[in-house]
């Protein structure tokens, strides 16, 4: 029995561990099932559902996406001049991930050092990170460098450690030409200021891509599969500018010269317009700056005195001088002075309320209200005369009593009219925007803010809008929309847009405008301004003097007050083609528009307008004072020479003893002072010589004498057919140089003209 029994309960063990693994290996096989049922999901979802997105991701590992930079469009003068241009560069990167040996890493550091004019230090410690496989060697290299160093990396076999990417670099070929309204493009590629700033989606163009393979650990492979390619970047389009770039450069070397003989503290610009489109000829600003080193102060005054300090003090003088060589002084507010009469007189004679010969009498002051406001030539005054006269006398008191027959109401709609309480519009960055508390608002103004408005005093404006106002006096009364770019071209040369002229509206008539215009040209050619004034072109204009009222305190005398000297005109006064406003910020040695800005304004227009095509006409006293043309003597005998000069108005010396003229001085075309002397040598007798005298500060009569005793021409710059005595300014030879005897040289000469 009790085998019976053992036998039974050992059945029962068996049965029961049978049984229990049968539940392991059903347990099991359904875990099996449901991991094979979820790995199959996941491929179906991977494989299948979500195809597209793993393998965007396995591409995205096996390729890499480096941008190319597109070619920055041009910009061009009026005359496809090239003004910023945009040159290939290229970019070296190294993958140091690909460099195995510390042999590698020292031989690049010291043969790639030298050859990229790195330092040594810093790319030993780029070849040494590992883990990096993009490290910027060096930007902005060179085609020829980059060239060079493409064949050394062939000859090394390291082709899998460095590559050149395409990169660009902004050029402007003329320097500082025009700088304050380009701007300029950073390092960086990234347009900063300027025109390149303002019109940066036009010339920046699209960027393409370049697309590299690699494996899984991130290194570049040396193949050419299908995925390695470029995506081609569009060049930007390029901008033509409505700027000459002579004009610009003669108006730039005469407004320096002014800034620097005159010791202006605060900069100045000279603007020249087209009267009739609102084009802009040019806009000088000087002090500026070197775009191509926008980093570098252009002012070396102000250089050497940030060079002086340190730490924190210097860093923020530079930022202070950077900021303010960028800004375009043309685009900031000034008080006008008398130039602005120019305004209130067009105001009275569209209005009816004067005209030339109204009277007007000036006694040295003006009183209205409680304000007593005194003429610049106080206490003397102007005496009794009329409007034409008070015009070219830029009599305060005389302006002053007009204004209150213009009233308040009048007043503002004109100073409305002609764009002074909102922007010009102009294509350019940064010009200002205009608020109430820069002029007297028209529910505001009183008499007395009128007297002192009239005179262009107490309220701002721009140069350009000063300027502006005067085309709109000059062209018939039209006032015109200023512009710099005249059209945008892609890089076919095809035009994609064109810049029409626009009349805002018309000001003033036609025949006030003729009117204002002869006073003005009278003013000049009549003898009030006479360093406006030119030979043979009629010239239209008016001075500024105006005080800066925000820095006068009541105590402070008007001789140590800072000053705004400008002069606004245009010419030729009886077809006007161009005006010319030329701001000069507190000059130090002379303080007055006539003397200071008046004779830039007329050198610019000097040089300008035969330029521009404009024949000139002459009076019959200018044409008996012209400066000639030497005649060409040599071969003739000395008594055929001796005839011919006489028959031009010119003197001769003979040198030798010969019968036959062998050569001359001056040559045969130069020009020459009507009675100018001509040397004429007969022989091979050595060339006489003569040292240039010093003229500075003598009078016409007294540069002569010194000429003549010298034995040199001189030709006479600035002086006026009316009355007044000028003394000379300046002269084209310096003082004591050797010359050879009847060398001729160009004296300028100023008048005293202190007319505000």
């Amino acid at each position: 029995m009790s085998k019976a029994k053992n036998r039974k309960r050992a059945d029962d063990s068996t049965a029961a561990l049978s049984r229990a693994m049968r539940l392991r290996t059903i347990g099991f096989v359904c875990v099996a099932f449901i991991c094979v049922v979820f790995l199959v999901t996941q491929l179906f979802r991977i494989q299948v559902l979500e195809h597209d997105e793993w393998q965007e991701k396995a591409v995205s590992q096996q390729l890499s996406d480096v941008e190319v930079p597109a070619g920055r469009g041009q910009i061009y003068d009026a005359n496809m001049s090239v003004l910023a241009q945009t040159r290939e560069v290229f970019t070296i990167v190294m993958d140091p991930s690909n460099i195995r040996r510390e042999s590698t890493r020292n031989m690049i550091a010291d043969e790639v050092s030298v050859m990229l004019e790195v330092d040594r230090q810093k790319l030993y410690e780029q070849t040494c990170d590992s883990e990096s496989q993009y490290k910027v060697v060096k930007s902005k290299v060179d085609k020829a460098v980059c060239d060079e160093f493409v064949q050394w990396v062939d000859e090394k076999g390291l082709e899998m450690v460095f590559y050149a990417l395409t990169d660009y670099k902004r050029e402007y070929p003329l320097k500082n030409l025009l700088s304050c309204v380009l701007g300029f493009v950073g390092t960086d590629n990234v347009a900063r200021e300027g025109l390149e700033l303002k019109y940066d989606d036009v010339l920046s163009g699209v960027a393409g891509r370049m697309v590299i393979t690699q494996n899984e650990f991130g290194d570049r492979l040396p193949t050419a599969l299908q995925y390695e390619y470029t995506v081609e970047a569009q060049d930007g389009d390029s901008l033509v500018l409505t700027v000459d770039q002579y004009i610009q450069q003669v108006a730039e070397k005469y407004l320096q010269e002014a800034l620097t003989e005159y010791k202006a503290t605060n900069r100045g610009c000279a603007i020249v317009m087209d009267v009739k489109t609102g084009a802009i000829l040019a806009m000088a600003v000087k002090g500026d700056y070197d775009p191509n080193n926008y980093l570098e102060i252009g002012d070396p005054t102000v250089a050497e005195q940030i060079a002086q300090l340190s730490g924190d003090e210097q860093a923020a003088a530079l930022v202070k001088a950077r900021q303010e060589q960028y800004r375009n002084k043309a685009l900031e507010f000034y008080e006008p002075g008398s130039v602005f009469k120019t305004v209130t007189a067009s105001i009275g004679m569209e209005e009816g309320l004067v005209k030339e010969s109204d009277g007007f009498y000036c006694g040295g002051s003006y009183t209205i209200a409680d304000r007593t406001m005194r003429c610049w030539v106080h206490p003397k005054g102007h005496g009794q005369q009329n409007f034409v006269q008070a015009i070219a006398n830029s009599c305060n008191p005389a302006f002053m009593t007009l204004s209150q027959r213009i009233g308040t109401k009048l007043f503002s709609k004109y100073y409305t009219g002609f764009g002074f309480t909102q922007r010009t519009g102009v294509d350019l960055l940064g010009e200002p925007a205009v608020s109430a508390s820069l002029y007297h608002p028209a529910d505001k103004i009183i008499p007395v803010e009128v007297a002192a408005s009239s005179i262009g005093q107490t309220f701002k404006v721009t140069p350009l809008q000063m300027v502006t106002a005067l085309s709109a006096i000059a062209n018939g009364g039209d006032l015109m929309q200023p512009y710099i770019v005249q059209k945008v071209i892609d890089s076919d040369g095809n035009t994609i847009s064109n810049t029409e002229p626009v009349v805002r509206r018309q000001v003033i008539s036609a025949d006030t405008s003729a009117r204002v215009s002869a006073m003005l040209e009278n003013a000049v050619s009549g003898g009030a301004i006479k360093n406006a004034y030119i030979s043979g072109y009629r010239v239209a204009g008016k001075t500024g003097t105006s005080q800066k009222t925000e820095t006068k305190s009541e105590e402070e005398e008007d001789e140590n007050v800072e000053i705004i000297a400008s002069f606004g005109g245009f010419a030729p006064a009886d077809d006007p083609r161009v005006a010319v406003l030329v701001m000069v910020d507190n000059p130090v040695t002379l303080r007055s528009g006539g003397g200071v800005a008046a004779p830039v304004a007329r050198k610019i227009l000097k040089d300008i307008l035969p330029y521009l095509g404009v024949e000139p006409n002459y009076t019959e006293a200018e044409i008996s004072s012209l400066d000639r043309s030497t005649p060409n003597v040599v071969g003739k005998s000395v008594t055929a020479a001796a005839s011919v000069l006489k028959g031009v108005t010119l003197n001769y010396q003979v040198v030798g003893k010969g019968d036959t003229v062998v050569s001359q001085m001056p040559i045969a075309g130069a020009t020459i002072p009507k009675n100018g002397t001509v040397w004429l040598y007969t022989d091979s007798s050595e060339t006489k010589t003569a040292t240039v005298p010093d003229f500075a500060g003598r009078t016409v009569a007294q540069v002569k004498q010194a000429a003549n005793t010298a034995g040199i021409n001189v030709l006479f710059s600035g002086i006026s057919a009316s009355s007044g005595t000028p003394t000379a300014s300046r002269q084209s030879m310096v003082a004591g140089t050797k010359v050879s005897k009847g060398t001729v040289v160009t004296v300028e000469f100023t008048y005293a003209d202190n007319i505000h």
